[in-house]
């Protein structure tokens, strides 16, 4: 399934291994709820769960169920979420492709949502000052540190020194656990975070990733800064991580 066109200006909503999808128009909305077990989208005043608003280049949601909380994924960033409690209504969603689930559980419980790409509001001047030097050794740190979440959103540790060691070796930079040390130090002093009392060095490291992924510092497109194969340990996977949520 392709993203709308952004000339198209419509909302696409595709059931999980259904089809055909369902084209929203600009300024139509929308039902969704249970139909024999199954998620169902129409316009049938039966389907009570929630509503689907189109407007302009994102969407509104509302849960019209008496108890539970939707949530909606980005499924293109580094784990957001929006949680749309029971009995809100017309919550705005800024995600371009985002999974709606409405239970938890097995069976048909989710579908995915497809918005217009957003138009440019402003071009940029080429001013300011980056805030990170990414051709320095302290990035390549902290893209190592951030790649298991940024491959996979799920995952939930963060790499530790020697982790970090291993993987630029790998990727031909050798460089000691000491000094990888030393750059998340640097990394925290440059971010402008101070570790409270009797803090493990495990919070810096995971103080700067969520930093990093929460603003934009680091991104996919920064993997490229370190080639090589991802050692198994690194690629993602283990429980679920404490993702950052919209609460609404």
């Amino acid at each position: 399934m392709s993203r709308a066109e952004p000339a198209a200006r419509s909302v696409l909503i595709c059931l999980d291994g259904r089809s055909p999808a369902v084209e929203l128009p600009d300024g139509d909305s929308v039902r969704f709820g249970w139909r024999a077990g199954e998620i169902t989208v129409g316009t049938d005043r039966a389907l009570t769960a929630g509503r689907i608003d189109a407007f302009g280049d994102y969407w509104l949601m509302s849960n019209c169920g008496a108890a539970g909380t939707y949530c909606v994924e980005n499924l293109e960033g580094a784990g957001e979420y929006v949680k749309v409690r029971s009995g809100r209504a017309g919550v705005p969603i800024p995600f371009e492709l985002s999974r709606v689930t409405l239970t938890v559980g097995a069976g048909s419980n989710s579908f995915t949502v497809y918005a217009p790409e957003r138009r440019p509001t402003a071009e940029p001047d080429g001013g300011g000052v980056p805030l990170l030097d990414e051709e320095s050794r302290y990035f390549q740190v902290l893209v190592c540190l951030c790649e298991p979440r940024l491959r996979d959103c799920g995952a939930a540790a963060v790499p530790t020194p020697a982790q970090v060691s291993a993987r630029l070796s790998a990727a031909g930079v050798p460089l000691g656990r000491s000094a990888v040390n030393y750059h998340i130090d640097y990394l925290c002093k440059k971010l402008g975070t101070a570790p409270p009392r009797g803090m493990t060095r495990a919070w810096k490291r995971d103080t700067v990733v969520t930093l990093a992924l929460k603003f934009d510092l680091v991104r996919p497109e920064h993997l490229g800064l370190i080639p090589g194969r991802v050692p198994g340990r690194l690629s993602g996977g283990g429980s679920p991580a404490a993702r950052p949520a919209l609460h609404v």
